[in-house]
């Protein structure tokens, strides 16, 4: 089932045995249902959602107590500076806000995984698949030994997402929801008017959002011999022949039809003999992790095995005197961060990654 009408189709009239399975527990459901994978039969129940109590009973909270938290959503608003100037607005939900919006991402997750373009690898999570196949290492994959890369930052992604557009995306034939539940869906996942960064629905609603850019951006590459790729609000662009100005323009154009702005101080274009990287790595030759990286856990690695963990903390956070044990828990947290990193990128029998391991363990030898 590719075909999202044909989806809620199903969805809808199966929604007695859908709710009988996910809320009893129960698994008299039809030899259709039986064949489908848990992520396909979350996306079902999602779909299946018609009256308001039906989202009651989703969202396992009671009408009342729904409809005040609809009404009267409660969020903290954080303050965080950005590297290169600005600020960056974060609005983190309540204790019950929250745990609607964890179990609305959980089946809206489901739901994208059935629909999602290949190209796409951000914000991707499949909570019943052990491996990860949609990261920033298969996100670079699509650029290696290209001969012009193009960079383009997304301004401002989740506050540039309007409670229009998602009330939009929910009443659109996507979801095929009815006002009221559309209406209800999108106040439980927006605030102030927009996407709040900090909410854990957000990153799988801006996917959804992305949909007709991402069907846009994929048409006008497959007729101008571009590869293209996305990672949340990075997008990547590469080709073996020039990227043209007009080219340039036209996927500007693209991009702001679709209702967002680049971010002019992030466009990046890299030719072969630069270094080309794509969500942080480098893809020239092959995917590997950026030289900077590298030379820092060295760095911290090498303190540690010959100053030891206390004054190996010290130099990491600048510290002088004591640390405390907390600091040093988040030092080798963060060293450990980074060498599986590297492994993630390189390959698990990469040599370089199994020295950096064999390293930090034999640290802890006495």
């Amino acid at each position: 089932m590719t075909n999202a009408s044909a989806i809620i189709e199903f969805a809808r009239k199966n929604k007695s045995a859908l709710k009988n399975h996910f809320v009893d527990g129960l698994l008299s459901l039809p030899a259709a249902l039986e064949i489908i994978e848990q992520h396909q039969l979350n996306a079902l129940y999602l779909l299946s959602v018609e009256m308001p109590i039906d989202l009651s009973s989703f969202l396992k909270t009671g009408l009342l107590p729904l409809e005040s938290i609809i009404n009267n959503p409660q969020y903290t608003h954080y303050i965080i500076r950005k590297k290169r100037g600005g600020n960056r607005h974060i609005y983190v939900p309540n204790k019950k806000l929250k745990a609607i919006q964890r179990r609305l991402n959980y089946f809206l997750q489901a739901y994208y995984l059935m629909i999602k373009p290949e190209e796409v690898h951000g914000f991707v999570i499949n909570p019943h698949y052990t491996g990860s196949h949609c990261n920033i290492v298969e996100n670079a994959k699509a650029h290696t030994h290209k001969k012009h890369i193009l960079n383009i930052d997304l301004k401002d992604f989740f506050p540039s997402i309007t409670t229009k557009q998602v009330l939009n995306l929910f009443s659109s034939p996507v979801f095929g929801y009815s006002d009221q539940i559309a209406t209800a869906i999108t106040l439980l996942c927006t605030y102030e008017g927009k996407l709040p960064a900090g909410a854990p629905s957000s990153p799988v609603i801006s996917n959804f959002i992305c949909l007709n850019l991402d069907a846009d951006l994929n048409a006008f590459c497959a007729t101008h011999n571009l590869e293209y790729t996305r990672y949340a609000d990075d997008l990547t662009f590469s080709s073996n022949t020039a990227i043209e100005t007009n080219t340039l323009l036209d996927i500007i154009n693209i991009i702001q039809k679709n209702d967002f702005n680049i971010n002019p101080g992030k466009l990046r274009m890299k030719p072969a003999n630069r270094r080309q990287i794509v969500t942080g790595l480098t893809v020239n030759e092959k995917v590997n992790v950026n030289r900077k990286l590298l030379k820092k856990t060295r760095a911290m690695l090498h303190d540690l095995s010959t100053n030891g963990v206390e004054t190996a903390t010290q130099k990491h956070f600048k510290k002088t005197g004591k640390v405390k044990a907390a600091h040093e828990a988040k030092f080798l947290q963060r060293l450990e961060g980074y060498i599986n990193f590297i492994g993630q990128v390189r390959g698990k029998s990469d040599s370089l990654y199994k020295g950096y391991k064999e390293q930090y363990k034999q640290a802890f030898k006495s």
